[in-house]
């Protein structure tokens, strides 16, 4: 019961790592567009 507690604990940590990578690659492509666009 342990070890698979462990386990979802670790998948909902790993999920959370996606997220806020891809939350802060988003956020970078956006700076960068924006910028872009301002420089036209």
């Amino acid at each position: 019961m342990g070890n698979m507690n462990g386990k979802a604990l670790l998948g909902i940590v790993a999920i959370g790592i996606v997220v806020l990578l891809g939350f802060l690659a988003y956020r970078l492509i956006l700076v960068e567009l924006i910028t872009r666009l301002s420089d036209h």
